[in-house]
């Protein structure tokens, strides 16, 4: 039971059940279409007869006068005429009654009559084109066609012709057992090639569920084959296989997410831990001394100092870089990049800490931003360039271009190598210059600076070419 329970056989039944009905009906419409050609085919060719007949007699006896030629039209004679081996025949005045009948030369001798409204009917022109009477014994059915007798215009009474339905009954019959025989062929053939047809048509639907238990299993390279018919099942493999692109690419961000969150907190452990340690090992020093002299006092709560302040430092770093990282868009307000620059460097005395300095500032540049977060990017390109490059020359330009306006920042010292410049943007790098925590920082300035730029829509590009200087540029969006 489970098997018919299938889609492929559901739609194998369901089209089996369509195409029966669709052959009964077709069977029964075809067999009363057969069954009235049959019948109108034989009442035209009674008809044909009576016209024929009638001419040769009425010309027969046109010499007569009228009144004879009445009689002998509606006499025993006309209707021996009209009969043949298989027709009966009878005459009926205009009231429908009947004067004379001849019953065929062949069969039995009953000769059908309808009802008498059907010869009323007739002879008011209000008849059909035939009737089908039975015949006493109930077994025999006759199909009856009524002629009305004229001389000219003038009616003078009703010609019935008849003829049993015996052979017309047979041709229906053979005909209702061909369309019987054929259309249970037809539902054979379906029946055995249905399963294989919509099998294949189902074929990738089979493949789309094996495959999705693949995906479910962990194995998200899995992906369904397309068919190339361009239907429905085609546009499912395409949204299929689009779904499992999909669902590898968030397991891969969500694997390079907690693979980045581990090294993020492994990382933080470690800058966190040496401060830590530090601090650590002048308390445990001064608490083994007895008594500590005022000089190595001074100098132990200095480093401990000194080690708390970089250890909050580092935590501030961490917040701040959570904060931009959340996605949670920043405050705004227009801002003028030139005045706003000036003010910040002027603020970072940068010529004060060893740094030659330029401006290139193209006035009237304006974006939306959070000043406080635009000049912490400000402040962090300045104190990398002063550790990477100390005493280089920094030179800081604004410009807008493409719709875009740009912070950049060009020193001419040493430049970043090769190795290190695609990692310079990551959270805790520190170049093979500054390795050193006393110059080289958290190595998160860099990683801030690019969090607090992309919370603003824009983008940070780094270029350098070792020997001669680095270039830092934040690309933010022109304020309306």
């Amino acid at each position: 039971m489970a098997r018919f329970r299938s889609l492929r056989w559901r739609l194998t039944l369901l089209y089996l059940s369509l195409l029966a009905g669709l052959l009964l009906l077709g069977g029964v419409a075809q067999y009363f279409a057969a069954r009235e050609v049959l019948f109108r085919t034989n009442a035209d060719v009674l008809a044909s007869e009576y016209t024929a007949v009638f001419g040769a007699f009425h010309k027969a006896n046109a010499s007569r006068p009228a009144a004879a030629l009445r009689a002998v039209i509606l006499s025993q004679q006309f209707s021996n005429e009209l009969r043949s081996r298989n027709t009966s025949a009878a005459i009926f005045d205009l009231n429908g009654g009947r004067v004379a009948w001849a019953a065929a030369s062949l069969g039995t001798d009953e000769v059908p009559t309808l009802t008498n409204q059907a010869y009323i009917d007739a002879v008011q022109g209000k008849g059909k084109t035939y009737y089908v009477a039975s015949g006493n014994d109930g077994t025999t059915n006759y199909l009856v066609v009524l002629n009305v007798i004229r001389n000219g215009t003038r009616p003078l009474g009703l010609a019935q012709l008849a003829i049993p339905t015996s052979e017309i009954d047979q041709t229906l019959r053979a005909d209702r057992e061909l369309a019987i025989i054929g259309s249970l062929l037809v539902l054979l053939i379906a029946g055995l090639l249905s399963p294989l047809i919509v099998g294949r048509a189902l074929g990738p639907l089979e493949q789309m569920a094996a495959t999705a238990g693949a995906l479910a299993a962990g194995d998200y390279k899995q992906r369904v084959p397309v068919p190339k018919t361009g239907d429905e099942i085609g546009k499912l493999a395409v949204a299929f296989n689009q779904m499992a692109a999909g669902i590898e690419q968030a397991f891969e961000v969500r694997r390079q997410s907690e693979a980045q969150m581990r090294h993020f907190v492994a990382d933080a452990s470690h800058e966190l831990r040496t401060p830590l340690t530090s601090i650590a090992g002048y308390i445990d020093v001064l608490a083994r001394r007895t008594v500590v002299d005022p000089e190595t006092l001074q100098s132990s709560l200095a480093a401990m100092q000194q080690e708390s302040t970089r250890m909050t430092r580092l935590v501030n770093d961490l917040l701040t870089l959570t904060r931009f990282e959340s996605g949670k868009a920043p405050s705004r307000q227009p801002v003028v990049l030139d005045r706003f620059l000036n003010q910040a460097l002027d603020e970072l005395s940068l010529a004060d800490k060893g740094a030659a300095e330029s401006r290139d500032l193209q006035a009237g540049v304006t974006v939306r931003a959070d000043p406080e977060a635009l000049k912490q990017v400000v402040t962090n390109l300045a104190q990398n360039a002063l550790k990477y490059a100390p005493g280089a020359e920094q030179r800081w330009s604004v410009f807008e271009t493409d719709g875009r306006a740009a912070i950049r920042l060009q020193d001419t010292g040493p430049g970043i190598s090769r190795q290190d410049l695609p990692h310079i943007f990551e959270r805790f790098y520190r170049g093979e210059k500054a390795r050193d925590r006393s110059t080289g920082g958290s190595g998160l300035g860099l990683a801030i600076a690019k969090s607090i730029v992309e919370a603003h829509q824009g983008t940070m590009e780094a270029a350098s070419e070792p020997g001669k200087g680095a270039t830092f540029t934040a690309w933010l969006p022109l304020a309306a």
